[in-house]
């Protein structure tokens, strides 16, 4: 065997592979032995039809068959000969196979990125943490609240505003036949002329009436019509709210008054806003470190992490009633490529630094690890029933990594300058919606990259060359004209 390595880029490579002659033939003869008792060829008994007949009429099948094992057979030995380490099944470029002659194939492949460590040990990073005060844990207590909140019946009293009603309802618009519409729940609003209608009714009372769609409705088919209605009340409710009291947090678990509960709300928001701060802190760390490691990722790796994506996608529509057929999985891909490449070089840069640091995961923080996990899902089975079933599904393999990668973070933060900066309530919903208009690619400055805010480049005013003013006309700040 004989082969010769290309280099396209520093992640893609193809190899040239020749296969002596006789090994050819010999792979030719093992396929066609295989074939021949399984086909049925017009005129011979199954395994007695010539080569020849067998060669011309199954000629595709017999010679993808013979490429399929001499680049499984030699692929790998040729890459591992030519300096290269695959990462990626190899797609094949270029094939030459016939019996009695050498073999020619040709196949490109991804390997692993070769990551120029930055300097990750000192750097000066910012703590953004959500300070939690008085009002944050207000707002969480009337949260609270509005959980709880009850949903009372309401006795031998008309319906009316900011009532919940349950209804039956027969609707016949006109020149359409009837639809009905059973148990039915709308919250009565102001403004609304079926809400109008119901205000006054009580509980099992029908009443019929008539409502005109006005003339400028959107559905052009229904504008201008008139809606005959027949409505049942058969339940109305009102919405209550218990009152922040000691009853109160009592009902909640086990908070001995008002005092406790409120304790026991600051103590949860602050952990949470610490678990929020280091992510984050992390994840500037990371883009730190990315920006100073510009290194191209294998596509085959991207395209595997997309395919991630899609399967997370397509379980969510799935739990939503929507049809993954549906979707334009063309266009979701490409949606999702900036996040993907971005995750593929993370998970290399990561790597390294945990191999240039030796950081290692041991058998018993993975147990510690997996014993977390049962606690916080309240898992029934046995620690080593359920550590085994991980291990089945290869999820340990998972789990090990993300313990590393947790001991990376801790050893990089452990080394960095950090600054803790606490935000109030404004300034965080701030950088919240930075962050989401950063993830979506909309600028968020006037000249930031992507465009200008407020509309495309396309549909922006900017004038001809001619109307510009000169530069040495336009008036300087020390100019006593008005500005305008």
């Amino acid at each position: 065997m004989q082969s010769s390595l290309t280099h396209h880029t520093s992640t893609r490579k193809s190899i040239d592979v020749t296969v002596p002659a006789a090994e050819v033939s010999e792979e030719f003869g093992k396929v066609l032995a295989k074939i021949a008792p399984k086909v049925k060829v017009p005129g011979f008994r199954p395994g007695k039809a010539p080569k020849d007949v067998l060669m011309k009429r199954y000629e595709r099948e017999i010679q993808s068959e013979v490429a399929e094992n001499l680049i499984t057979r030699h692929f790998m030995a040729a890459a591992a000969q030519a300096g290269a380490n695959p990462i990626s099944r190899p797609a094949l470029e270029k094939i030459d196979l016939k019996e009695g002659a050498e073999g020619v194939f040709r196949a490109q492949f991804d390997v692993a990125p070769e990551v120029t460590l930055p300097d990750y040990k000192g750097l000066a990073v910012t703590k953004k943490k959500r300070a939690i005060d008085d009002e944050a844990i207000a707002e969480h207590l009337e949260s609270l609240r509005q959980q709880h909140a009850k949903f009372i019946p309401v006795e031998d009293a008309p319906a009316a505003l900011g009532h919940f009603a349950t209804l039956d309802i027969k609707v016949k618009p006109q020149g359409m036949k009837p639809v009905n519409y059973t148990d039915q729940v709308i919250q009565l609003a102001e403004g609304r002329p079926f809400d109008g209608e119901i205000l006054g009714m009580k509980a099992d009372e029908t009443k019929k009436f008539s409502i005109t769609i006005p003339a400028e409705d959107p559905n052009r088919a229904m504008a201008g019509k008139a809606v005959a209605y027949e409505a049942t009340l058969k339940d109305l409710r009102m919405r209550e709210v218990p009152e922040l009291s000691d009853e109160f947090a009592k009902d909640l678990g086990a908070h001995e008054n008002l005092e406790d509960l409120k304790a026991f709300v600051k103590k949860d928001l602050e952990e949470a806003a610490e678990r929020d701060a280091v992510a984050r802190l992390h994840s500037t760390l990371l883009d730190t470190l990315l920006d100073a490691a510009p290194f191209e990722v294998p596509s085959s790796m991207v395209s595997l992490q997309l395919d991630d994506y899609c399967q997370e996608f397509a379980e969510m529509a799935a739990r939503q009633g929507v049809d993954p057929k549906n979707i334009n999985w063309a266009g979701y891909r490409q949606s999702r490529m900036q996040d993907a490449e971005r995750a593929v070089r993370s998970g290399y840069l990561l790597q390294s630094i945990g191999n240039a640091e030796d950081l290692q995961v041991t058998d018993e923080e993975i147990d510690a690890e997996i014993r977390a996990i049962m606690e916080e899902h309240k898992v029934p089975q046995t620690f080593e029933a359920f550590k085994a079933n991980l291990e089945k599904r290869g999820s340990t393999t998972e789990i090990k990594g993300r313990v590393r990668t947790d001991k990376i973070f801790q050893m990089m933060v452990a080394a960095a300058t950090v600054t803790e900066e606490l935000l109030d309530k404004d300034a965080f919903a701030a950088l919240v919606e930075l962050e989401r208009r950063r993830e979506a690619g909309i600028p968020s400055a006037r000249f930031d990259a992507g465009g200008l805010e407020g509309g495309e480049l396309e549909h922006q005013e900017g004038g001809s060359p001619d109307s510009v003013q000169a530069a040495e006309h336009v008036h300087g700040p020390d100019c006593d004209h008005d500005h305008k």
